[in-house]
């Protein structure tokens, strides 16, 4: 087992696990049990991979780091999309119905909720989810109350339009504070 691990260098768990189960030397049984007595006796210490992030675009481009915000995007995007060009015709507009909810119920306490707290280990996830909820039903009526003072007034599209802007505006804003988050991590690793 050493000398397959100091001949081939796995940096990962999953990789050692590939190479010594295929190459017959340890059974998967067996391998998780070396695993866990090394963990247990401090030989071995697992902790989360760590990305090399030099640039927010390194950040943006970690899937591990970054696809809640990619996520969030599309979905607003589908949701606005949905909600402006669905047809009024029955069964086809409860996915205009759908999206729409989560866009003013959900969305605007969400991407405010990932800005304000970024690291995700200060709520558990209950916690957040109600407090993005809680935080969606007192936006949203603040949104209308500042249209209400603009030339467009409280109408479908403005509002619709108003929504997803400030959610777009609130998750870029929440990626670049996250990030400055990692990179702090990455440093006191370092």
């Amino acid at each position: 087992m050493e000398n397959a691990i100091k001949t081939k260098h796995p940096a990962t768990v999953q990789e050692l696990a590939q190479i010594l189960v295929t190459g017959d030397i340890l059974s998967e049984e067996d391998f998780v049990k070396v695993v866990k007595e090394m963990a247990a006796d401090g030989s071995l210490i697992l902790q989360e991979p760590v990305h090399e992030i030099e640039s927010p675009w390194d950040y943006l481009l970690t899937p591990s780091l970054s696809v809640w915000l990619w996520v969030t995007l599309g979905i607003t995007i589908l949701a606005v999309t949905a909600v402006l060009l669905t047809p009024d015709i029955f069964p086809v507009v409860v996915i205009r119905w759908l999206l729409g909810s989560i866009l003013v119920l959900f969305l605007p306490g969400y991407a405010l909720l990932q800005l304000l707290f970024p690291k995700p280990s200060e709520m558990d996830s209950l916690e957040r989810f109600a407090l993005e909820i809680g935080l969606s039903l007192a936006l949203v009526p603040l949104i209308g109350l500042v249209l209400n003072y603009t030339p467009w007034g409280i109408r479908f599209i403005p509002t619709t339009m108003s929504l997803s802007a400030f959610t777009i505006i609130f998750l870029l804003a929440a990626a670049t504070r996250k990030y400055l988050y990692t990179r702090e991590q990455m440093s006191a690793i370092h």
